[in-house]
């Protein structure tokens, strides 16, 4: 057994329920799996790999359940996005930096902006077709 997953931390858990304040498909099903979640990073950026115990599963067929971003102090964008496995539980939060960059200031629930569904997937500001 991987003695690596722990409990989420609190600015962990307001990040996933900050994500789950959108309405979309799914959104019940995976504010039902937050309790049994454990995680455990796996990049410098904050990256978690997560774990569900219990809670139904989502029934979207997507597997970016939702996505949201930040700017850094430096001003280059962060996005923040939770990840489904193929049976509807939560499996990542995925933190990306665009530039490259280290993140200077991780992110937090409060300066997140959750993007629109046909947002998601794109680099902050970039034009939808």
């Amino acid at each position: 057994m991987d003695s690596g997953f722990r409990q989420l931390d609190t600015r962990e858990r307001a990040l996933l329920e900050k994500l789950l304040d959108a309405e979309f498909l799914g959104r019940d099903e995976l504010h039902a799996q937050l309790d049994s979640l454990t995680a455990k990073q796996i990049e410098e950026d904050g990256t978690l790999t997560l774990r569900c115990a219990s809670g139904p599963p989502s029934p979207s067929k997507y597997r970016l359940a939702m996505e949201g971003w930040y700017k850094d102090v430096d001003g280059m964008a962060i996005s923040v996005m939770l990840h489904l496995d193929k049976d509807g539980f939560m499996s990542m939060l995925e933190i990306i930096k665009y530039g490259g960059s280290p993140i200077i200031d991780p992110p937090s629930a409060r300066a997140l902006v959750l993007l629109l569904p046909e947002e998601r997937g794109r680099k902050p500001g970039e034009e939808i077709p």
